[in-house]
């Protein structure tokens, strides 16, 4: 009976037996022993060979650089320190003789000026270089002292000292106004642009409250190049020429005083 009738027991269990194979040939494509008789050996050579995955060869030094590839330049040198000034430079000596130079000799250049007539009334020893000279001459390694601020201070200062002037003689608002707005402004602005001065607020303080300083040529204008522009120029060249003689002269005693000592030293 069951071999006449095979198809009633087979039937049943064909589908099974597919599904079974199928689902043991896909285990087997799945795994990672099936893959391992297509993998391929390394030899010793690429064993022991570094990998480079980014292809970097070319930036690294070595004997297989290739030629003509430019190497980085180095880093720029750093700037050499200034020289710090002699000692005689800080004595209370050299700020007197300098503030002495620097004063008295706007005194003579205005006294000129006004001889030779380039000038109908020039101002130049006016107060605020009082200021300056202290900056100058007593403190040369304060920041305010340094020629940028001093010039650019004034420059902006008088200008607006002259703006504001004009301004109020449009509107028609009072000198105390002016005269109390013009530094106020000039103070601010060179706070805004980086170059605090106050010298340079009291220079035009003084414009805007001298009926003299209104009166130069150029509708007050020439006020900006005397005092402002020569007026500084002038006390910079004092301080330079003044710092320098001082400090060969203290380079001098210097070796002069150890060339004595050994002297000494040998006898």
């Amino acid at each position: 009976r069951i071999l006449s009738t095979p198809h009633t027991i087979c039937k049943p269990h064909a589908p099974t037996s597919v599904r079974t194979l199928a689902r043991g040939i896909t285990t087997r494509e799945a795994s990672p022993r099936a893959m391992a008789p297509n993998t391929t050996r390394l030899s010793a050579t690429e064993k022991t060979a570094p990998t480079n995955p980014l292809n970097t060869a070319h930036l690294t030094k070595g004997p297989d650089v290739e030629a003509g590839v430019p190497e980085p330049a180095p880093p720029p040198a750093p700037k050499a320190a200034p020289k710090p000034n002699s000692p005689w430079v800080m004595h209370w000596g050299a700020a007197a003789t300098g503030s002495f130079l620097g004063l008295g000799g706007l005194f003579v250049i205005e006294n000129w000026l006004r001889t030779v007539h380039a000038l109908p009334d020039p101002m130049l020893a006016v107060g605020s270089f009082a200021a300056v000279a202290t900056l100058m001459y007593a403190a040369p390694a304060a920041p305010l002292g340094k020629p940028w601020p001093m010039f650019y201070g004034h420059f902006l200062s008088i200008l607006i000292s002259i703006a504001v002037y004009y301004m109020g003689e449009a509107v028609g608002w009072s000198s105390d106004l002016t005269i109390a707005l013009s530094p106020s402004l000039a103070i601010g602005l060179m706070v805004q642009q980086g170059v605090p001065h106050p010298p340079a607020a009291a220079c035009s303080f003084i414009f805007a409250s001298s009926l003299r300083a209104h009166a130069q040529p150029l509708g007050g204008a020439m006020y900006i190049l005397v005092p402002g522009v020569i007026g500084c120029a002038y006390m910079l060249l004092v301080q330079y020429s003044l710092h320098t003689g001082l400090n060969l002269a203290y380079e001098y005693n210097q070796k002069r005083r150890k060339a004595m000592e050994k002297d000494v030293a040998m006898h």
